[in-house]
């Protein structure tokens, strides 16, 4: 979903979540000043905006989806 923590923590400041890392629903427009406060806090150095985030995250791990859709087939 996201190459390293700090940038997993900026995902979840712009209200993204497995969902839309999948692809199955759009990048949310809007952020929680609760989670951003954490993310300034934590992983200053990270602050990259979700579609950028995302788009490194597919080049580091370009079958997450396959790996995701492997592990709910494995649970039937």
């Amino acid at each position: 979903m996201a190459p390293d923590l700090g940038s997993y923590l900026w995902l979840l400041a712009h209200g993204v979540h497995p969902f839309v890392a999948l692809g199955e629903e759009p990048c949310p427009t809007g952020t929680s000043p609760e989670v951003v406060a954490v993310a300034e806090r934590h992983a200053p150095g990270a602050r990259r905006g979700p579609e950028e985030i995302l788009e490194l995250a597919r080049e580091e791990f370009p079958r997450f989806r396959e790996h995701v859709d492997a592990q709910d087939a494995n649970r039937r």
